[in-house]
């Protein structure tokens, strides 16, 4: 049996952009709409080959996703559906869709003793914040912050400050993109993906992901993945713990999951 966690966006599922950047010659299908617009795509090779992933193995989506993010997402919930599934970036373990009240207790009480409230976070956010280059804020599960930003007029000096700020309150940052994550420093993936293997029964973990966000988990597993289209491969491309998979968009993907399946 193999246990298979992996991230999602860039890595099993794309936005149009990605799509368009990276062309394949397979059929694309829609896997998530909002306001009857399709927000991103899988190649329906991928989603053949996942399928029958699932039906032989246990995948388990690890992703940062907000939890209605993660439900609107429709292949996950109609065609392949997992019987796990981690988000927003480890706050919340689903079992057949349901949030986990063990875990949901467990997570809370520890990041209440490890980090400062979210408030504390805000007030030192607020002595660098600026509308010049904080263009949106999102809460995410009560757990953590995402904002957009623009990365040309980002204060990249003031944010290495802030960062040393925040270690002292036990958060942290992740600059993805223009996304500026804050989170609690023990809020994320490999905590949650740790916990859920002692309660499975599996024979190799494998994992994958396309940013640093993820490496802890793959560094973990027995064999983990990533994808030359990724900030991994731009940061780590020598990393021995990485196995790196063939093309770029969704035929990585495709590669991705013929090799689980060849394992």
């Amino acid at each position: 049996m193999i246990l298979f966690t992996s991230d999602l966006d860039r890595t099993l599922i794309y936005s149009k952009n990605m799509m368009d950047k990276y062309p394949i010659d397979n059929q694309i299908t829609p896997v998530e709409f909002k306001d009857d617009q399709v927000i991103t795509y899988m190649s329906q090779t991928s989603i053949d080959l996942l399928q029958q992933f699932n039906q032989q193995h246990l995948f388990v989506p690890v992703t940062t996703r907000a939890l209605y993010q993660y439900e609107r997402i429709e292949v996950f919930q109609q065609k392949i559906k997992p019987k796990y599934a981690i988000v927003s970036n480890g706050g919340t373990i689903l079992v057949d869709g349901k949030s986990d009240s063990e875990w949901d207790d467990f997570i809370k009480n520890h990041l209440s003793v490890t980090s400062l409230p979210h408030h504390d976070m805000l007030n030192t956010f607020a002595k660098i914040r600026h509308d010049s280059w904080v263009e949106r804020e999102f809460y995410i599960d009560s757990l953590f912050y995402m904002y957009h930003v623009n990365k040309d007029t980002l204060p990249h000096q003031e944010l290495l400050s802030f960062e040393d700020e925040l270690n002292k309150i036990g958060w942290r940052t992740f600059l993805h993109g223009r996304k500026l994550y804050i989170l609690p420093s023990n809020l994320n993936k490999v905590f949650a993906v740790e916990h859920l293997k002692k309660r499975l029964d599996y024979d190799i973990h494998t994992a994958a992901g396309d940013s640093l966000m993820d490496y802890d988990m793959i560094a973990i597993a027995d064999k983990g993945y990533s994808l030359k289209h990724g900030e991994l491969y731009d940061v780590k491309p020598n990393d021995p713990k990485i196995n790196w998979l063939k093309g770029k968009g969704a035929a990585s993907t495709e590669d991705l999951i013929k090799n689980l399946l060849s394992l």
